[in-house]
This record gives structure tokens, C-alpha cells and sequence, in this order.
């Protein structure tokens, strides 16, 4: 059995592509590979993350190791009781942004950090065996508490929020329960929308991948902020419907560490697609910025590398190190409020960067190997990115967790960008023919 980790665990349709059985193996590898293994486990809201946990915790058991089942938790937070209680291992059941119909299993070490590629790669060598089944088996046990004990966390990184008038939306996934609750500890006046716990509506039309549909109601709100599913993501919205998103959160975040002294080692780290006029605005405050791969692991890998504690993507992943070892669209939501309410600013004013005209486009494709090594697409590629040399960029990669191919183009010029994306998205269709 070949399954195979991306760039953000394993993650596929569920019951087709990440079936049952997958997950029991899963489960019975990570209990080969520490004696007595206790993992925490945790799940988004969706209709299949009950019996892959389950699944996941059985074979987890039969390999005999133990089990936390922190039940509706979002991923920062399995994270963070992971370390807390000493585990072996953290895993969370979710397909993040994904539609409704994916899921996913990802995996923490002991400190709350993603497993490494060696980690993730036992995994998948041990997948291959047959499972295992000890006469000494290991147990389950509820920790629902978990939710209180990750809502607290938060809590202690906020600050007193009365006067703000904030606009929550949940996604309909693993932040239901725990947002609203720790904007109203913090004493907001707090609307919250899209917290069903029907996993059938997750990302559906909502959520940090939908964020533009709330620009309108937004102008109602001081700020506005916006998960997905596992909540590791947030895009926000200023009072004026205008989108802050991952990338705007690096220079908030990166100003205000600076001139508190607490950016460790001057640097801020962002990714391959990260807007060109953040770079330029971080730069002018003297601060360090570096590019990586699209990924969180991969910034994440450079902060450690750099000694760094402020990265993201702009898709709302946040990494905060001197806060947590994982992206949390929650915990980045209370730190930009914090900022909000010290500074006596609004978020329009704090994002005050001069943003390229920028697309990003997603290609659904079936074999994303094929299409990107299409000699005619190569080719307009490189011609393209020859003509933006110096004024511009122009990317074109796989998705890491879907089968699409992502475009994004990015210079001085709306129109440029417009016709460079439409000739290479015909190409993809083409080149599938």
C-alpha cells in the first residue's frame, strides 16, 4: 500500500482516497514508533472525521499505545495540549480548506512542531507492513477539557476588547465552539456567523477561502476575521470590506514586534507567493524578509534555520514561535486585535502596504506531472517570465494537497497579469487533451 504525505499530511476524499483502513494503518504505524505511544487527537467538524479518528485510534491501540481524544478541536490546538501533556505524537483529522467531501490525517511531534519528512516517511514504510496487534492493548480517553484548557491559551494572549465590535466567521468547521467564546472572554461585542457543526457545510460559501463574501457586512464591524476548517488559517477584514490577508498579517505582526524589540533575529520569513510590495514594506522598516517554498512546513523550517519567530503565506497560515509552534488562525486573530486596541488603530491603517495587482488562479487538473512538463506551457512560461524580469513575477506549481495547478502572476500592470493567466490556463487544458 503506497500512500504518500504532502505537503500538509495525507489528505484526500474521504472514504475513496483516505479510506478507512488507511487510517487504521496510520494509526498502528505511530504505535510502533514509540513504546507505549499516546498521541492527542483531534477532529474538524466534518461527516467522515468521526470514523477516521476512530479508525485511526484503533489501530493506534492494537499496537498497543494510548489515546487523548480531545473530540471538535482545532489543529493549533491539538498542537498545543500535545505538548502540554507530554505526548508522542499529536494528529489531527482534517482536510483544512478542502471541501466538505476531503479529509486528512497530520501529524505532530512531542513539542507541537509538524513531524519532519523522516518522521512522515517511517510512517508511510510501516503502512506498507502488515499492522500489528499486541496482546496488551492501549486505551482511549475523553478529553473534551481540552476545548477549555486551548480556549484559555488564547485567552491569556489577548487583552481587554471592550468597545470593539467584532464579526466572527467559524466556517462551519473546528473554531464553532472556541472563537466566539474567547472574543467574549476578552470582553468584544461579538457577532458570529457559519458555526453548524454539520461537517456537510464546512468551507461551503464561508470560512478564510470565502472571505470576500463578507466584504459588504464587514463595513458594519470594527474588524472582521475568517477561519477554515481546522482554523489554522485567517483572513481578516477591515471596517472598510477590504481584505488583510496572510501576507498583510507578516507586516502588522513584524512592525509591532520590531518596535517592542521582540523580533528575534530581524527577520520575517514569507513564501514564493507572497506580494512583492510586502517584501518592499518590511524592507523599509529594516527588517530582513526571506522566501521559501509555498508551505507552512517550509517556513517554518527556515524560522528554525534563522532563528526567526515570524513567518506566514498568504493564505492566512500565521506562524508565531514566540506564541506557538503552529500556524493558529484563532491566536492570530486575538494578536491582531491586540495590536488594534494598543495602538488605537484601525486595521486599514495598520495594513497600510501598497499591494501589486496580483492573481492567483487554480487549474483542476489529472496528472499534474504531465501538465507541467508540456513543452509549449514551458515554453509561454518562460517567455512570460523573461518579459516580467525586474518589474514583476510569475509562478506556476502544483497544489501540494489537491490536483490543480496554481498560476500567479504578479506585476505593475491589472491587464498584464489578466492575459498572462488566461494563456496559461489554456495551455494547462490543453495540454491534458
Amino acid at each position: 500500500m503506497a500512500i504518500k504525505f504532502g505537503t500538509d499530511g495525507i489528505r484526500g476524499i474521504a472514504y475513496k482516497d483516505l479510506t478507512l483502513d488507511i487510517a487504521y494503518r496510520v494509526g498502528n504505524a505511530l504505535g510502533r514508533m514509540a513504546e507505549g505511544c499516546r498521541i492527542a487527537i483531534g477532529r474538524d467538524t466534518r461527516v467522515s472525521g468521526e470514523d477516521l479518528s476512530k479508525a485511526l485510534t484503533s489501530g493506534l491501540i492494537a499496537a498497543g499505545g494510548s489515546a487523548l481524544d480531545c473530540a471538535l478541536m482545532p489543529t493549533a490546538g491539538v498542537s498545543y495540549i500535545t505538548k502540554k501533556y507530554g505526548c508522542d505524537f499529536g494528529v489531527v483529522i482534517s482536510a483544512s480548506h478542502n471541501p466538505p467531501e476531503y479529509n486528512g490525517i497530520k501529524v505532530f511531534d512531542s513539542q507541537g512542531f509538524k513531524a519532519s519528512d523522516a518522521v512522515e516517511e517511517r510512517i508511510e514504510e510501516l503502512i506498507k507492513e502488515s499492522p500489528i496487534e499486541r496482546t496488551v492493548v492501549g486505551e482511549v480517553k475523553d478529553f473534551s477539557e481540552a476545548q477549555k484548557e486551548y480556549s484559555q491559551f488564547l485567552i491569556d494572549k489577548g487583552v481587554e476588547l471592550s468597545g470593539m465590535k467584532i464579526l466572527l466567521d467559524c466556517s462551519n468547521g473546528a473554531s464553532v465552539r472556541i472563537a466566539p467564546a474567547v472574543f467574549k472572554a476578552l470582553g468584544a461585542d461579538v457577532t458570529a456567523v457559519n458555526i453548524n457543526e454539520d461537517g456537510n457545510l464546512i468551507n461551503a460559501d464561508c470560512g478564510a477561502v470565502n472571505a470576500d463574501l463578507l466584504a459588504q457586512r464587514a463595513k458594519d464591524f470594527d474588524v472582521t476575521f475568517a477561519f477554515d476548517g481546522d482554523s489554522d488559517r485567517l483572513i481578516a477584514i477591515d471596517e472598510n470590506g477590504e481584505i488583510v490577508d496572510g501576507d498583510k498579517n507578516l507586516l502588522i505582526i513584524g512592525k509591532y514586534l520590531k518596535d517592542n524589540g521582540k523580533l528575534t533575529s530581524n527577520i520575517v520569513v514569507g513564501t514564493s507567493m507572497t506580494n512583492l510590495g510586502i517584501e518592499k514594506a518590511v524592507a523599509d522598516l529594516g527588517i530582513c524578509f526571506e522566501r521559501v517554498d509555498v508551505g507552512d512546513k517550509y517556513v517554518m523550517s527556515k524560522l528554525v534555520e534563522k532563528g526567526g519567530i515570524l513567518g506566514g503565506e498568504g493564505s492566512g497560515h500565521t506562524i508565531m514561535l514566540n506564541e506557538s509552534a503552529t500556524g493558529d488562525g484563532i491566536q492570530t486573530a486575538v494578536i491582531l486585535a491586540k495590536i488594534m486596541k494598543r495602538s488605537g488603530k484601525k486595521l486599514s491603517d495598520l495594513a497600510y502596504a501598497e499591494i501589486y495587482p496580483q492573481i492567483i488562479h487554480s487549474v483542476t487538473v489529472k496528472d499534474k506531472e504531465k501538465v507541467l512538463s508540456d513543452k509549449e506551457l514551458n515554453r509561454a512560461f518562460e517567455e512570460m517570465k523573461s518579459k516580467l524580469d525586474g518589474v514583476g513575477r510569475i509562478i506556476l506549481r502544483p497544489s501540494g494537497t489537491e490536483q490543480k495547478i496554481r498560476v500567479m502572476v504578479e506585476s505593475p500592470s491589472a491587464e498584464t497579469n489578466s492575459n498572462y493567466v488566461k494563456k496559461l490556463t489554456k495551455l494547462i487544458e490543453y495540454s491534458e487533451l
